[in-house]
């Protein structure tokens, strides 16, 4: 009896243990959710911040340029032709804007006019306006009632805000607005987004393709054709006949600073260095560089590169970007780093390269 009454006991202290035990892990479980469901709030409300406060860094570095006389294919604050500063003024925050209006308008949802927010991007028919193809982009700043308010590199009148309702022009010609991706102001677009929303936005790439529009050869220059090689980028090409990226994306039609091997480039040289460029095509690649006066001994490897004592130097890593060099050195700007190391697209950075980094 005494054993019965034992057992019953002790059976009793089990259930009631392990019903604790399965108390504190259901609450535990519980817990564990709801901090995973505010972890995703925070997250939410974090990219929303980010984004928010990018944008309006975006629209007060635009805004710096007003007046600016607009230059045709121009990408600097040299003179922008409006894809040009759109361009231009997204890249300066190190983020993944194409260069091309046809590429931009499919990297994100579409907008209806009335919804319309900051940073928002809208696009216009071509002056001709006999079908839809892109002429024109601008970017919004401010939504007003029953209109938006509008950031552009116009043609006639230059880098201009304007009232979107008060001007027939753009309103006969007005396409649709798009919104980009959360993913583009946190850096991480890459070819495999951008082919989601090509298939996602066919429509819009379908009705609207913008025709490559190619600058007309300069008075007093040969065209000369060169052929790209494997490892060849734009920036070492323009280097080797003396002239411009811009340049060339202008005479090509190229809507990126991407190449193919085997690609065929127009190149236009002054007459009177035909003789000077001619070969390019069929030289090797040391030969280009020396032509292009640089010393292909001094900079084959990192460790033969005389450092000024001036500046600090970075060694390139994998996965590094202009931007997140920068948040490694106080004071210093992504824009900054590339200027000062001559870097024209952040995504040729090499790992191994040095980087300058000015001294604070």
């Amino acid at each position: 009896m005494k054993t019965q009454f034992l057992s019953i006991i002790f059976c009793f202290i089990i259930c009631f243990s392990a019903n604790n035990i399965f108390a504190q892990s259901d609450s535990l479980n519980a817990e564990s959710q709801n901090k995973h469901h505010t972890t995703q709030t925070l997250d939410k409300d974090s990219i929303k911040i980010i984004r928010e406060q990018l944008i309006d860094s975006i629209i007060d570095y635009a805004k710096t340029f007003v007046g600016l006389k607009y230059r045709w294919a121009g990408i600097t604050p040299a003179g922008f032709d409006c894809s040009g500063f759109i361009y231009h003024i997204h890249r300066h925050f190190n983020l993944p804007m194409p260069r091309m209006s046809k590429n931009s308008s499919m990297m994100g949802d579409r907008v209806h006019i009335d919804s319309l927010q900051p940073g928002d991007l809208v696009y216009f028919k071509t002056r001709s306006a006999i079908n839809n193809t892109i002429g024109h982009v601008a970017m919004v700043i401010e939504k007003v009632p029953d209109s938006f308010i509008m950031i552009h590199s116009a043609s006639h009148a230059g880098l201009v805000i304007e009232n979107f309702i008060e001007y027939s022009y753009y309103v006969s010609r007005y396409l649709y607005a798009t919104r980009l991706p959360d993913e583009f102001y946190l850096r991480q677009w890459n070819d495999s987004l951008m082919e989601v929303y090509k298939h996602q936005n066919f429509d819009i790439y379908n009705d609207h393709k913008q025709a490559a529009v190619l600058a007309q050869q300069p008075e007093g220059t040969t065209e000369l054709i060169y052929t790209v090689k494997s490892g060849d980028v734009l920036g070492r090409i323009a280097s080797w006949y003396k002239v411009s990226v811009n340049e060339l994306m202008a005479w090509n039609g190229l809507g990126s600073t991407r190449l193919s091997i085997g690609q065929k480039l127009k190149v236009y040289v002054k007459d009177a260095l035909v003789s000077t460029y001619k070969g390019v095509d069929q030289m090797s690649y040391d030969d280009k560089q020396r032509l292009a006066g640089v010393s292909t001994t001094a900079t084959s490897t990192n460790t033969e590169v005389k450092k000024d004592p001036a500046y600090e130097y970075y060694t390139v890593q994998a996965g590094d970007n202009p931007y997140s060099i920068s948040k490694k050195f106080p004071g210093t700007t992504a824009d900054g780093i590339m200027q000062l190391n001559g870097i024209t697209d952040p995504s040729k950075l090499r790992i191994g390269q040095n980087l300058k980094i000015r001294k604070k």
